[in-house]
């Protein structure tokens, strides 16, 4: 190697140390002027909870909508929208999102067979470690009131509020006519031959929407035949050609062809079949507790139960019960969406609906203030919370949707019919399976 090549040698080993001394020297060295690491951007969005719920356009929603509005206010990392569909829109929504896998994050349901399906589908989101992480919060509730959300051991959702299927009647056109309110079946078509006969419409029903129809039917085959030929009906033991089944059909059939319902009933929705109670123009109404509040501004409005059937069937046995509340989607942020479901539930929150509507809650212990309600919904809740002995379910709900349509058009058919035989009655409800 000659001199000159040895020195080009040297001075890049000298330039290659006096280069990596510097790097040492500038990283050990503090620096003043250096920028210190920019924190981790952290979003400041709130998670927002997609929230549906059935169209009541009354005040339980309009309570609903205090309490959502409330609590976004007071909630800044978690934001509630709501969404309010007509019931048979709502229903027809939740299949479509079922289907599609984009389930709302929190949803009104139903028990029954088609809650049972989703909890099967796996697309609903198993609430049991949140609530045993809550155990003041899980004993609010009555035991009994959760076992209508719980399958396989495990709560997929929290029943609201527990509703009863009674008659609301007139007073004041009782009064007239010399009549009280019926305790036997007999009786109640008495005195309805007795209103038609003096030009008053008996029964005010909306045949528009089917399911209330199917409250006649559902109270007189349980009065005739107990819940049993109902619960084999659910598991597909037996059908609807039960003999309990076949009788409540013919029952209903004599109020059809009496013409015991108000003209064009068919074609009624929910709000003008109240509205002609309300006014007047009908006498009773066989309908759920949920109109409680609405009713019983009218102080010429009282209640009483289904009244027993040739003999059978006890009247404290209620169609109802813990039939619908909130459940949340699998697919959803479930520490969000279910301090939202708490804050629903807190005791304040179901005080404040009970008081307003007159719907019983699934919360127990919880004091009234009768200075806080309309006194005839105060007495109403007495009354109800202490005479039930016994709940049957809805017929459409507890069954799978697929059975659940075919009744309810049966029992559309049953009403539309100028005539139908017995063996006419049995071909129709051979149809259900």
């Amino acid at each position: 190697m000659n001199r000159r090549h040895k020195l080009n040698l040297l001075i890049a080993a000298v330039l290659l140390v006096t280069l990596l001394f510097t790097i040492y020297s500038r990283r050990d060295a503090p620096n003043v002027s250096q920028s210190p690491p920019a924190a981790p951007s952290v979003s400041s969005a709130p998670v927002k909870i997609t929230f549906w719920n059935v169209e009541t356009n009354d005040l339980r929603q309009a309570l609903l909508n205090q309490s959502i509005q409330a609590f976004n206010q007071t909630h800044k990392a978690v934001q509630i929208v709501p969404y309010f569909y007509e019931v048979e829109t709502y229903k027809a929504k939740l299949k479509l999102s079922m289907i599609s896998g984009k389930m709302p994050d929190l949803f009104y349901y139903w028990t029954g067979e088609s809650f049972k399906y989703m909890v099967d589908s796996q697309i609903i989101a198993d609430l049991t470690e949140k609530m045993q992480e809550k155990p003041a919060f899980m004993k609010q509730f009555y035991p009994e009131a959760l076992q209508y959300a719980t399958y396989y051991d495990r709560l997929y959702g929290l029943p609201h509020t527990t509703s009863h299927v009674v008659f609301w009647y007139n007073k004041r056109i009782f009064a007239q006519y010399g009549i009280t309110p019926p305790q036997t079946w007999d009786e109640l078509m008495s005195a309805a031959q007795q209103l038609l006969n003096n030009g008053i419409p008996p029964f005010t029903v909306s045949g528009k929407e089917r399911w209330p129809l199917l409250n006649w039917f559902a109270y007189l085959s349980n009065r005739m035949g107990g819940s049993t030929p109902f619960q084999h009906a659910i598991k597909k033991t037996g059908d609807f050609t039960d003999p309990a089944f076949l009788e409540g059909a013919q029952l209903f059939r004599g109020l059809i062809t009496a013409k015991m319902f108000v003209p064009g009933f068919l074609g009624l929705d929910g709000p003008k079949a109240e509205d002609i109670l309300l006014k007047g123009e009908a006498a009773m109404y066989l309908q759920g507790d949920w109109v409680a509040e609405k009713m019983l501004s009218n102080p010429d409005i009282g209640y009483f139960r289904f009244p027993t059937v040739h003999g059978k069937g006890d009247p404290q046995v209620y169609y109802g019960g813990y039939s619908s509340g909130w459940a949340i989607s699998a697919n959803s942020n479930l520490d969000a969406a279910f301090e939202v479901l708490s804050s629903m539930f807190s005791m304040e929150e179901r005080k404040k609906v009970v008081e307003a509507s007159g719907l019983l809650s699934t919360v127990k212990v919880m004091p009234l203030d009768r200075n806080n309600m309309n006194p005839l919904v105060y007495d109403f809740v007495t009354f109800i919370e202490k005479d039930p002995v016994d709940f049957f379910g809805y017929y459409d709900q507890e069954i799978d949707p697929h059975r659940s349509q075919l009744l309810l058009n049966a029992v559309v058919k049953m009403a539309s019919a100028p005539t139908m035989s017995q063996e006419e009655i049995e071909d129709l409800l051979k149809q259900i399976r």
